[in-house]
């Protein structure tokens, strides 16, 4: 509620505010998975679509626009390729991690952007509720697959451009120039991932309704026929593959069993039913379906009841569920058996938030004597929804996750084994899993290709060896001289720690010359510490006449944490590693290529905290603004529960 004390410019602030509590929280979070589950090393799909596909010939000069809209699966990935190429030209290295970054701050945009125009169309004073619930779905990694795989910014992208060309086509009048933007807009959902298409529909659905009861706008009528030709067209346009027929709903039967789990997620906790898709779904598991979209069922029948004007934004609410049963419709069908999987759930939790939206609506719209009988009924579904979700992630979540981050270290230990020894034998022979591509040969190709080969990733590149190793007789820095508690850095290194355990002390000097190497030449190389680098002495880098020292604000210790180092390309350089004390050690790693944003991604990833703490601090903030205002009043001399 607004307090008519505040200026206009309090109310600019307590928006942003709003917003940069949401984004920050939503963002950390998903921050803090990539960086406790995430791991470099490209996954599936990623070495056909973007190694071999799309950045092969971009690096070889023969990638055109065709390859750009050519088909993956059943879809035309326009928006997810022409990022990946922008993120490979701005890294230098091909980097899974940085795409997972971005990936998050797209969803948490798309995400706010459907919030605040959801609060458009319900009530003005909804958006916090919004953006709470949303922080609340979202923030619990059901999809998790999505934003652990750098390879997912389709599910995003038509996120993004679907609510927004459903904004643009039921507000704006038709064929003028915002509603021609939600044309657009659609035509980019749909080069995102094939479902987009629902946009061009919920569009056609809704505008189609509102002629019938309310506009008897001719112009809209010829704008909702060149919605459905569009429709038909991106329909007839979308790939068949023969070898996914098995993965789609062979009859009725399976389909609207399908359809109904998915309709039902999360009030229906039976993924395992999913198997049983040759019954028809019973007359309970309707009415679960009934339940979990109850409050979506009540604004159409208002809607159909009250007849708003053409103008009034709820229709957008109701073009959003149209949206949402088409996207449930084609996973249904598309993926019958696999409708539940984590990588959809993103999608299916739009379907929450709608209902949730509804709620508001419906509120909004009401006396204030039957107001509160809707937000007792909406509280009772909001309990169930939550309560589902909460049990949910306590059954699934904790498992998938560690299993996840297991599974992606050993495929990163067998890669980088490969890379390094070439032993085909041994690859080849691998266990289904153990490596991040189904067909060991056909990875074994890829990392064999001298384009790929060069723009592996930070953590399958090949590390620097040292051209000459200058120290005093005696001096103890030898390779892998580190404690024998501390865990294998997956790496070569040198350290103090030898046979006379820390007491020894000395200086080495290791010269790289990256042009030596078989990886690609990079200005920028990540080192690995351990040890006590701020007791023991220093770490320094000398190249061109000038030094520069590494910083640590504490001592590793028996850990290894990462350095990025700067230096000038085509020109040898020197790590000098100094043993002052007689009491600590230190060891540094080889120097290994990396991306000129790999330093940005680790400090982003481990700033998690940070983002987490300015959210907080935000609500803080907004929640002294809330309560100023009162207080004043109060003072002036204001009855109390009154509200000015």
């Amino acid at each position: 509620m607004t307090n008519g004390n505040l200026r206009p410019e309090s109310e600019g602030l307590k928006l942003g505010l709003l917003f940069t509590a949401f984004a920050a929280i939503l963002l950390g979070l998903k921050l803090w998975l990539i960086h406790s589950y995430g791991n470099e090393v490209p996954y599936w799909d990623q070495w056909d679509a973007e190694a071999a596909r799309l950045y092969q010939p971009f690096l070889s000069g023969e990638l055109s626009w065709r390859d750009l809209f050519a088909a993956h699966n059943e879809h035309r990935i326009f928006t997810t390729r022409l990022l990946g190429l922008l993120l490979l030209r701005g890294n230098g290295l091909w980097s899974p991690l940085l795409e997972m970054a971005v990936n998050a701050g797209l969803h948490v945009a798309a995400l706010g952007t459907t919030a605040w125009l959801m609060s458009r169309a319900a009530s003005r004073y909804s958006l916090p509720a919004l953006l709470f619930f949303t922080l609340l779905l979202f923030g619990i990694p059901f999809g998790w697959e999505n934003t652990l795989a750098g390879f997912q910014a389709q599910f995003y992208f038509v996120l993004l451009f679907s609510a927004l060309s459903i904004w643009w086509l039921v507000t704006s009048a038709a064929l003028s120039r915002w509603w021609w933007a939600g044309v657009m807009s659609a035509i980019a959902a749909y080069f995102s991932l094939a479902s987009g298409v629902f946009a061009l529909a919920a569009g056609v659905a809704t505008l189609l309704l509102r002629f019938v009861l309310v506009s008897r706008d001719k112009r809209e009528l010829a704008g909702t026929v060149l919605l459905l030709v569009l429709f038909l067209a991106g329909v007839s346009a979308t790939p068949v593959l023969e070898q996914h027929a098995q993965l789609k709903a062979v009859d009725a039967q399976h389909f609207f069993r399908a359809l109904s789990f998915v309709l039902a997620w999360p009030f229906q906790l039976l993924p395992e039913g999913m198997k049983a898709t040759n019954e028809w779904p019973s007359f309970k598991e309707w009415l679960i379906v009934v339940a979990r979209n109850f409050p979506l069922i009540l604004l159409v029948c208002k809607i159909l009841w009250s007849r708003p004007s053409s103008r009034d934004p709820v229709w957008f609410l109701l073009a959003l569920g149209f949206w949402f049963v088409g996207q449930a419709a084609a996973i249904a069908y598309g993926r019958s058996g696999d409708a539940l999987t984590s990588r959809y759930l993103d999608l299916h939790a739009m379907g929450i938030l709608v209902n949730f939206a509804s709620i508001a609506a419906i509120c909004a719209g009401l006396r204030q004597k039957w107001r509160w009988v809707a937000v007792a009924a909406g509280a009772v579904w909001l309990f169930f929804a939550v309560s589902t979700l909460v049990d949910e992630a306590e059954l699934e979540l904790p498992k998938a996750l560690a299993g996840k981050r297991d599974l992606t270290l050993q495929q990163e230990a067998n890669v980088r084994s490969y890379v390094a020894k070439r032993d085909d034998e041994h690859f080849r022979a691998l266990p289904f899993l153990m490596l991040p591509y189904p067909d060991a040969g056909r990875l074994a190709e890829l990392l064999n290709t001298p384009q790929i080969r060069s723009i592996l990733p930070q953590n399958l590149q090949s590390p620097l060896q040292p051209e000459a190793v200058a120290q005093a007789p005696g001096t103890p820095f030898e390779r892998g001289g580190a404690y024998s508690s501390v865990p294998s850095c997956q790496c070569d290194s040198w350290g103090s720690y030898g046979k006379t355990g820390d007491a020894a002390v000395g200086e080495a000097q290791l010269t790289y010359s990256p042009s030596s190497t078989t990886a690609r030449t990079s200005s920028v190389f990540m080192l690995k510490i351990a040890g006590y680098p701020t007791r023991a002495g220093r770490i320094e880098i000398l190249q061109g006449g000038k030094t520069k020292r590494l910083r640590f604000n504490k001592d590793p210790r028996e850990t290894w944490v990462e350095r990025y180092i700067h230096v000038r390309v085509g020109e040898p350089f020197i790590v000098r590693i100094i043993d002052q004390s007689p009491t600590s050690w230190l060891a540094v790693s080889q120097p290994v290529p990396a991306g000129r944003l790999d330093p940005w991604v680790s400090a982003l990833l481990g700033g998690y905290g940070t983002l987490l703490a300015i959210g907080i601090a935000a609500i803080g903030m907004l929640l002294l603004m809330w309560l100023r205002p009162a207080s004043r009043g109060a003072e002036a001399g204001s009855p109390p529960g009154t509200i000015a």
